[in-house]
């Protein structure tokens, strides 16, 4: 009934277990605007939607495949704490807001993981928690460190505290992809912050100059009086540095630049 849409990248998790550990792993207590990202059958949304007590927890589905959103619109008929939106995340995230917390959820498409977290941070208050089930490989590189960092994982970790939770066999989705999936959870390193999106946009262009030749050395895309006053050797490679110092060294160059809100 459902033909999984290969454009859509749709893959669906299957194993209960490992949705109730995502789910659990975003600590639903109350007063909190949750998201979830591309439902398909609801196996995480139902999950969620039993943990959502009273008029404090209200959860955002959003799903593009219209198939979707008719099932889970009826799925959750009765429960008025619980509103899908049809349509791209791409779209909904950057206009999202609400005064409440926000965590966001989701099994995300493969293809998109990365435009994904990207609209993530823009949103207009950076969520408290993220739980994301995302390609494997990917969710080692953005838990990934010096001496093997790389842009995104330094552009996720200078917002965002990473976990690896751990690896979801490719047999635990439906179709069965040819990579195993990965776990992670991302939570706020700023919980008191709102970033200016000018901020955002322009430390984004620095860690696409910054890893544009990850190979080089520094001194390749910096000068050596800009790389001094991070105090950082010029012999270094970008994916020798971590997020705090990125953002340290993108401070000093930057100072007219305003940091939050």
């Amino acid at each position: 009934m459902y033909k999984p849409i290969k454009e859509l990248g749709q893959n669906f998790l299957t194993d209960n277990r490992v949705a109730e550990g995502m789910v659990q792993s975003l600590h639903i207590n109350g007063d909190t605007d949750l998201i979830e990202i591309g439902a398909g059958h609801g196996i995480l949304t139902e999950m969620i939607v039993h943990r959502i007590h009273g008029e404090g927890d209200k959860l955002y589905v959003v799903e593009i495949d219209e198939r979707f959103c008719n099932k889970i619109s009826q799925m959750f008929l009765q429960e008025p704490n619980v509103k899908v939106f049809c349509e791209d995340v791409l779209d909904f995230l950057p206009n999202f807001y609400q005064e409440k917390k926000v965590k966001v959820i989701g099994s995300l498409p493969y293809y998109i993981t990365s435009p994904i977290i990207h609209r993530v941070i823009r949103m207009k208050v950076l969520p408290e928690v993220c739980v994301f089930l995302v390609q494997k490989e990917v969710a080692e590189k953005i838990k990934n460190k010096a001496p093997d960092s790389s842009y995104l994982s330094s552009f996720v970790q200078s917002f965002f505290n990473v976990e690896y939770l751990g690896r979801v066999e490719a047999k635990k989705f439906n179709p069965v992809p040819e990579v195993d999936g990965g776990i992670i959870k991302l939570v706020n390193l700023h919980p008191n912050v709102r970033f200016d999106p000018e901020f955002i946009e322009k430390y984004e262009g620095f860690l696409h100059k910054a890893y544009s030749h990850p190979r080089k050395m520094l001194n390749k895309a910096f000068s050596k009086e800009e790389l001094a006053k991070g105090n950082i050797s010029p012999n270094l490679r970008a994916q020798n540095l971590d997020a705090s110092e990125w953002s340290s060294l993108f401070k000093l160059l930057h100072p007219d630049i305003k940091y939050e809100i």
